[in-house]
């Protein structure tokens, strides 16, 4: 009895750590091709869910700044993405932190964010 007791503690104490590792790549992961792709016959502002990875993403269609330059060192969470599209949707480039990227304006998916002034 106590042999198998120390057995099954024995393989639940070595397979719980396996069980408590999350998806850690979710967290830098930018597709501007299939951001746009979710939202392809979308309007602004509509809502959108899809499955990557094994997670459920939600959020909304927005307007916003998509760079054609290969290797560009851009993360998705800039906010001059979204602000640029909104004070003009005919964007052609973009600064960020000092580097001018060229591209365009797009509808895609959008993760929510928090608005100032929301308490």
């Amino acid at each position: 009895m106590n042999k198998k007791f120390l057995v099954a503690a024995a393989v639940c104490g070595l397979l719980s750590p396996l069980t408590s590792f999350a998806n850690d790549k979710v967290a830098t992961v930018y597709h501007p091709q299939t951001f746009q792709k979710i939202c392809q016959d979308k309007s602004q502002g509509d809502w959108v869910e899809f499955a990557y990875r094994g997670i459920i993403w939600n959020g909304s269609c927005q307007n916003q700044f998509f760079s054609s330059d290969q290797g560009a060192m851009i993360y998705g969470d800039e906010p001059e993405l979204l602000t640029v599209c909104r004070q003009d949707p005919n964007a052609k480039t973009i600064s960020i932190e000092g580097r001018t990227y060229h591209g365009k304006c797009a509808l895609a998916f959008s993760p929510p964010r928090p608005q100032a002034g929301n308490r």
